[in-house]
């Protein structure tokens, strides 16, 4: 096939084979490829085999602390497993 213009062009492609380098003026644009901790509100717990929220975690830990539990600090595994391990 041979391109007469650069509309007939755009209009074959679907948009997925524009990828790479577009040239000097254009920002390399670097995505994450893997999710961390950060990125997420829910944390999986091995002690009730199960995904617990923030909004589940935050329950939790205000029963923990209604039960003379010690202040944590931020939603991480660590702290869902000590907060799980003193209402159990």
């Amino acid at each position: 096939m041979k391109i007469q213009n650069f509309k007939s062009f755009t209009e074959a492609i679907s948009g997925t084979e524009m990828i790479g380098s577009m040239g000097p003026n254009y920002g390399q644009s670097i995505g994450p490829t893997t999710l961390t901790s950060g990125d997420t509100e829910t944390i999986y717990s091995e002690i009730k085999d199960k995904i617990f929220s923030k909004d589940e975690y935050d329950e939790l830990y205000h029963q923990y602390l209604a039960k003379g539990g010690k202040p944590l600090h931020g939603f991480s595994k660590e702290n869902l497993d000590i907060v799980l391990q003193e209402l159990v």
